[in-house]
């Protein structure tokens, strides 16, 4: 079994507790050409290229504005569909929680996004993962009650790119980010920011606790956090990525983006292999059979996060899942995939039961992971895809 790697920070309530672990030599780091590429563009080139795309975002503005499902953003679009995208809201737990969703894509390889929302006890609403603010959304938004709060979930740049324009739209609300959720080359600014999770106590955290998993390098080559949160009125867990539930047909949402762009409902055979290339799951040509393996499973980990970060920090991650299944949860829902589905401790305990040695709620079959492998190698060292995690 790997092993664990550095000193990492699970966060809880309003306390930090650090959890030393056992020291051992870090995984390779990221190479030098990719942390040099940026360098050695032509600076000329550079800048003219930033003044072209400044200069199209505000010439765009005005237009994009005045219809309910575009919008351009105080900064560059990040992915497609960059002009314009549908919000879908639906109630999650009744008269509690929403998801807004909207449809995140590369090229042919598209995905929901889910921003949470929870209304809390004095009628204001808990606003996690903001997601592209178009009139439509903010609209949908607005009609549930007034934004208290704002909260960045963790460091995965698709749930935090577009917190500076919520935070403007919204300037009473407080704003809380997990930690390494800033600093990263190429990151949007956060703006206005008044606390960071595990740094202090939220207004909210008398109705909502939460636990982070926060590690960064020396330990591992990058930085990654996720904050569960825990709705204690309706024992519900909030997640963004760490355990997601398939859902055997697409979202719904992802109609608005089609195949390719173009708007239509998609084959069964069209998700399954959206879904196997978001995860970097090796195509060989029995699709529906190994998606079906990973959607029977009452809530999955992420491959991607599976492979390429937890063989690099097991005992940190086990201690979160560990504090995370102490609370009395008997539903999910998440940033990404369905939305809710039932979820106990054990079973959030199962779906990570690879940290511990044991089978977990999908085991992979090897030829699978070809895809993960390299990416592994390639982040992580060319010892990372040894061990019980792997199945070697």
């Amino acid at each position: 079994m790997t092993s664990p790697v550095g000193n990492p920070w699970l966060l809880t309530g309003a306390s930090q507790l650090p959890h030393p672990a056992p020291p051992c030599r870090p995984r390779g780091a990221p190479s030098r050409v990719a942390r040099g590429a940026l360098s050695e563009l032509p600076r000329r080139g550079t800048l003219a290229a930033v003044a072209v795309g400044v200069g199209a975002t505000l010439a765009a503005d005005g237009v994009l504005r005045a219809t309910q499902r575009g919008y351009a953003a105080a900064g560059p679009v990040l992915w497609p569909p960059r002009l314009t995208r549908e919000t879908l809201r639906k109630e999650l737990v009744e008269g509690q929680i929403w998801g807004l969703e909207q449809v995140i894509a590369f090229f042919t390889v598209s995905a929901n996004i889910r921003m949470l929302v929870v209304r809390l006890s004095d009628g204001k609403l808990w606003v996690c993962g903001p997601i592209a603010p178009t009139q439509e959304c903010l609209q949908l938004l607005d009609s549930l009650g007034p934004v208290g709060h704002l909260v960045v979930p963790g460091s995965a740049l698709e749930h935090k790119s577009s917190l500076s324009d919520f935070s403007r739209r919204y300037p009473k609300a407080s704003v809380w980010v997990s930690p390494g959720a800033s600093g990263a080359l190429g990151d949007p600014p956060l703006g206005r920011v008044d606390g960071v999770l595990g740094e202090g106590t939220p207004p909210w955290a008398t109705e909502i606790d939460f636990k982070v998993f926060y590690v960064a390098p020396p330990e591992t080559a990058g930085t990654y956090a996720e904050t569960a949160f825990f709705h204690k009125k309706t024992q519900t867990l909030l997640l963004t990525d760490a355990v997601l539930k398939v859902p055997d047909a697409a979202p719904e949402i992802l109609a608005s983006y089609g195949y390719d762009g173009e708007p239509r409902q998609l084959s069964d055979k069209e998700w399954y292999y959206k879904f196997l290339a978001f995860n970097f799951l090796e195509l060989r040509g029995q699709d529906q059979e190994d998606f079906q393996a990973l959607a029977k499973a009452k809530g999955v980990v992420s491959p991607i996060l599976r492979f390429t970060l937890y063989p690099i920090c097991q005992a940190q991650a086990q201690r979160w899942v560990t504090a995370v299944a102490q609370w009395p949860f008997r539903r999910a829902v998440a940033g990404h995939l369905a939305s809710p589905f039932p979820l106990t401790p054990q079973d959030f305990l199962d779906a990570f039961g690879f940290l511990r040695g044991k089978p977990s709620s999908w085991e992979p079959q090897r030829p699978q992971l070809v895809n993960l492998q390299k990416a592994a190698e390639s982040l992580d060292g060319p010892e990372a895809h040894v061990g019980l995690m792997w199945g070697s």
